[in-house]
């Protein structure tokens, strides 16, 4: 029965950040000027969890390279695409991890999809030190949802 509860829950929230938070801030002129419009967020979400948190981890080293370079005004979509896997987390862990990981990848989840806005801001204000600061928090983040790949037990399977 908790589990149900869980489940319930995981989806609710999946629900939720589906329908908000969206990317029509952007197409609505949130960063028109900067030319972001529909830049970023347009990645294909892997099947399975485990290849999900692998691409989250390969879109933060491509920020991290476009830090060092000096290319802020860059780091607008990877971090699109990050959101973008970020928000499907949960419903791939339902499908491939074991219940009792499901809320702290949702907690997780949700705070790394929260940091687009946390890093789009100083990086498009220019601000090296600072965007260094949250990207560190995304590969934190990342890291600790890369601890529950290796459960990963593709359920669909049996």
């Amino acid at each position: 029965m908790r589990t149900c509860g869980i489940l319930a829950l995981a989806a609710a929230w999946s629900l939720a950040v589906g329908c908000g938070d969206g990317h029509d801030d952007h197409k609505a002129g949130g960063h028109g000027e900067k030319g972001h419009g529909a830049a970023g967020g347009a990645v294909a979400v892997p099947d399975h969890y485990k290849d999900a948190v692998a691409k989250c981890e390969e879109l933060s080293n491509r920020i991290g390279n476009l830090i060092t370079a000096g290319k802020l005004s860059e780091v607008h979509p990877p971090a699109a695409d990050i959101k973008k896997i970020a928000e499907k987390l949960p419903e791939l862990a339902q499908k491939d991890l074991k219940p009792e990981m499901l809320k702290e990848v949702n907690v997780k989840a949700k705070e790394l999809a929260g940091t687009f806005t946390e890093i789009d801001e100083p990086a498009d204000a220019g601000k090296k030190d600072e965007t260094m600061k949250v990207h560190e928090k995304i590969k934190a983040l990342i890291a600790d949802l890369k601890k529950h790949a290796g459960h990963d037990e593709h359920k669909e399977h049996k």
